[in-house]
């Protein structure tokens, strides 16, 4: 859907895009909510509200790094790319504390904190973002592709890796949570908050990375393609070595420079792909 909703919102506008796509994130935790609480054959409606929630997201991050691109250029644009990127990055640090604690009250309540938190950022995204008019009509969507296409054709040969790369950081990130948090119940008998605390930590040490190195970044390529260089030999290193560990807290004192990586390659990337090529 990111595609597709990419190209919507240079049609219309950024906002035209990411308030339907809050609502419809919001309206898909209602309903999972609602299944696992009344539905019989629920795992089917979980799974259609997840869906809604799939297409929804894709309508909410993407287009808010898009919109950034919008209003900021040169090196301020790297520094609220960085900010963007440490945003994201702060969720998938409380996520897991906020979830387990609303887990306490039953296991689906997460389903029906979404709605509230996104009717938070609808009202906020309405009166607070404010869109720069765009200073001509968007191409008409054969043009459009035909644009994409010429771009990958002089570009493409970058911009594969650029999206390899974040694919692999994202990749292994969330391959190595879930990991954790199947390690952290089965051999170590911890859940609820305190796993949530625990899952928190090389989260905390991705997005304060990622804050400075969108801060000081600038608009400097080859200071860029140095640090996902380092970032990416920073995970190889760590994933490399995390299979001598097995107690907690060296296996965490290691998994913490995989995290740096990671802080160092994503804003790095975000800043490569927009500010390298042209707007339109």
């Amino acid at each position: 859907a990111i595609p597709v909703l990419g190209y919507l919102s240079d049609r219309f506008s950024r906002k035209a895009v990411i308030i339907p796509a809050l609502i419809l994130y919001g309206s898909g935790g209602l309903l999972a909510g609602a299944a696992a609480a009344w539905f019989s054959s629920a795992y089917t409606w979980i799974l259609a509200g997840r869906i809604m929630q799939g297409i929804g997201a894709a309508g909410t991050a993407p287009i808010a790094m898009a919109l950034t691109g919008d209003l900021f250029k040169g090196g301020e644009q790297s520094k609220v790319l960085g900010l963007v990127e440490a945003s994201n990055g702060l969720g998938k640090v409380i996520s897991p504390i906020i979830g387990s604690l609303f887990a306490l009250l039953f296991w689906y309540a997460a389903f029906f904190a979404f709605p509230i938190f996104c009717a938070i950022s609808v009202l906020l995204t309405i009166f607070f973002v404010k869109e720069k008019k765009a200073k001509k009509e968007p191409p008409p969507v054969g043009k459009y592709v035909k644009g994409l296409l010429s771009v990958f054709k002089t570009e493409g040969r970058w911009l594969f890796v650029a999206y390899l790369t974040g694919a692999t950081c994202l990749f292994t990130l969330f391959g190595i949570l879930f990991y954790i948090s199947d390690i952290l119940e089965k051999e170590h008998q911890i859940d609820g908050v305190l796993k949530g605390g625990i899952l928190a930590i090389p989260l905390l040490f991705m997005t304060t990375t990622s804050y400075i190195t969108g801060s000081k970044i600038g608009k400097n390529m080859k200071l860029m393609k140095t640090l996902i260089i380092l970032g990416l030999l920073l995970m190889t290193i760590s994933f490399s070595v995390l299979v001598f560990f097995k107690a907690l807290v060296p296996f965490f004192s290691v998994l913490v420079f995989s995290s740096i990586g990671t802080g160092l390659a994503l804003p790095c990337i975000n800043s490569f792909i927009t500010g390298s090529v042209p707007t339109d």
